[in-house]
């Protein structure tokens, strides 16, 4: 009986023993599990880069002006509307102008008399028949009355209102039938040239070093494509006030999309790398102004770099030193790796 009760005794231990061993086993197996963590990552690659300023400004016509009239009357026509573009010169309305025409008529007339008068009168100078007194004063006489015809054409011209630069009609303030005293001038048309626009910005004083004439500058819109621009002149002088620069960006408008008063966010690209080496923003860590970023191996493990950053956009930053082009960096799950963990990619993403 004690030998069959050893016997039992023995073979229950090498029962449990090989129970205990499974469960270690099944255990080992599940931690294996639990230590790939699932992880985003994305590719390090060569792309272009470049180093920006940002901030907000609203746009302006280059040239506008107000069209008022030299000339008192009553207006006769009116020939634009607001909206209508017109050109440097064009005709916008018309005031009543017979009296001036009537003055010019008799001005014409009176020259077209002494004309004829001179003629017959050098004539008789040239044969001497006449003094030269009398020949100076009927030159003089002519030219007087030449002068007064071109004032008559001028006074003619002046009921004529013309667009001084080309442009948008912005405001029409003139009606049919009103009347435009000389003696109190009045605006009568606002016309806006807006074929190209310009909008101001101030950088600060540390960016005045890498901003320069000729930079290009992208604007963005709410619910449009960005619109290229370029920097057109940088003020020598630095606002002691806000210590920033005052820049005019110069916008080409031709296609009529834009208008003056439309608020812009502006990117001034100060300097551009075409083959830097970029990751995503994401991947980066910070800790205590210092950077770094988890790389994946061969193995599936990763290993924390430290890396020094160069220029940076919304979405990408400049890799200087610390990681190789092709290298796969971790853009999610950074929070629960730790140097040489097991990871599950699960994603690889581009950018």
């Amino acid at each position: 009986m004690k030998k069959l009760s050893l016997v039992v005794a023995v073979f229950s231990s090498a029962l449990f023993l090989t129970g205990c061993n499974q469960a270690k086993s099944s255990t080992n197996t599940d931690t294996a599990e639990v230590i790939a963590i699932p992880v985003e990552a994305a590719l390090a690659r060569h792309g272009e880069i470049s180093s920006s300023y940002h901030t907000n400004a609203t746009l302006a016509a280059r040239a506008e002006t107000d069209v008022i009239s030299k000339s008192s009357g009553i207006v006769q026509q009116v020939l634009v509307e607001e909206g209508d573009f017109v050109k440097a010169g064009q005709l916008l309305a018309v005031l009543e102008n017979e009296r001036q025409r009537f003055m010019l008529a008799k001005e014409q007339a009176e020259l077209s008399r002494l004309d004829s008068e001179l003629q017959r009168m050098a004539e008789m100078y040239q044969r001497k028949l006449i003094s030269t007194d009398v020949y100076e004063k009927l030159r003089w006489q002519y030219d007087a009355v030449k002068a007064s015809v071109d004032l008559a054409e001028l006074s003619v011209r002046e009921t004529e209102i013309r667009a001084p630069i080309a442009g948008v009609v912005s405001r029409r303030y003139v009606k049919t039938g009103q009347l435009i005293s000389q003696m109190a001038p009045q605006s009568l048309f606002h016309l806006v040239a807006n074929a190209e626009l310009e909008a101001v910005v101030h950088i600060p004083e540390q960016q005045l070093a890498q901003a320069r004439a000729g930079q290009a500058a992208i604007l963005r819109f709410a619910g449009m494509l960005p619109v290229n621009a370029n920097v057109s002149r940088i003020s020598p002088v630095v606002d002691a006030q806000s210590g920033t620069v005052r820049t005019t960006l110069i916008i080409d408008n031709s296609a009529g999309e834009l208008r003056p008063g439309m608020f812009a966010q502006v990117e001034l690209k100060f300097d551009v790398k075409p083959a830097a080496l970029l990751v995503p923003k994401r991947a980066i860590i910070t800790i205590d102004n210092q950077h770094s970023v988890f790389v994946v191996d061969a193995e599936g493990k990763v290993s924390r770099k430290p890396v020094h950053l160069g220029y940076s956009s919304d979405s990408a930053v400049e890799i200087l030193e610390g990681v190789a082009n092709g290298e796969q960096v971790v853009i999610a799950g950074q929070g629960a790796l730790k140097d040489q963990s097991l990871v599950n990619v699960v994603t690889t993403r581009e950018f």
